[in-house]
């Protein structure tokens, strides 16, 4: 699911840059289809809500500490 959202959160960025910033996306997990909200979304049973932490690529410190 990490990896869905953040290809739909990149995707996002090289069409609209930064602004407007999202909060998240959201996944349905029947069809790992997905949109990116810029509002705490309602959900139905079958999607999930990732939080844009979640999907920002990582710093290089994570490297690091897997030594």
């Amino acid at each position: 699911m990490v990896q869905i959202g953040r290809r739909l959160y990149l995707d996002h960025l090289e069409r609209f840059g930064l602004r407007p910033e999202p909060i998240g996306v959201v996944i349905a997990s029947r069809d790992g289809s997905g949109r990116v909200v810029f509002e705490a979304p309602v959900l139905l049973p079958t999607e999930q809500f990732l939080e844009l932490d979640l999907l920002r690529p990582r710093a290089h410190g994570r490297s690091r500490s897997r030594r």
